[in-house]
């Protein structure tokens, strides 16, 4: 079991272009993950994951850049699988919804399978 969370408070220099962003111009960014793992599930040295939070998302915008009215949210779920000593097989998952904190964007669904060797 475990997590963090993590907050920065922004603050624009002058972007000398005459954009969006001027001097003094703020945001808070915070982001946050929590996960949970079963050690030794189904065989010794294999790990089950399960992951959930948020990318980093800009509010209490200060200037003319808009604050993300949306939020994205990211589950991870994967399998670390022992097949010998030196060789693990992890197949995984991911989905991402609201991409770019925009409830427009379609859901992303992500599969994918690593193999990791020890020497």
């Amino acid at each position: 079991l475990g997590g963090w969370f993590g907050y920065i408070d922004a603050e624009a220099e002058d972007d000398g272009n005459g954009g969006l962003t001027e001097e003094g111009d703020s945001a808070d960014i915070f982001t946050w993950s929590a996960n949970l793992s079963f050690i030794d599930f189904g065989k010794e040295g294999a790990v089950l994951s399960f992951a959930g939070g948020v990318p980093p998302k800009a509010s209490d915008v200060e200037g003319d850049n808009p604050e993300d009215d949306d939020t994205s949210y990211l589950i991870e779920a994967q399998y670390k699988f022992p097949i010998s000593k030196n060789i693990l097989i992890t197949p995984g998952a991911y989905v991402i919804f609201n991409p770019n904190h925009d409830d427009d964007n379609d859901t992303i669904w992500v599969g994918a399978i690593r193999t990791t060797f020890k020497f």
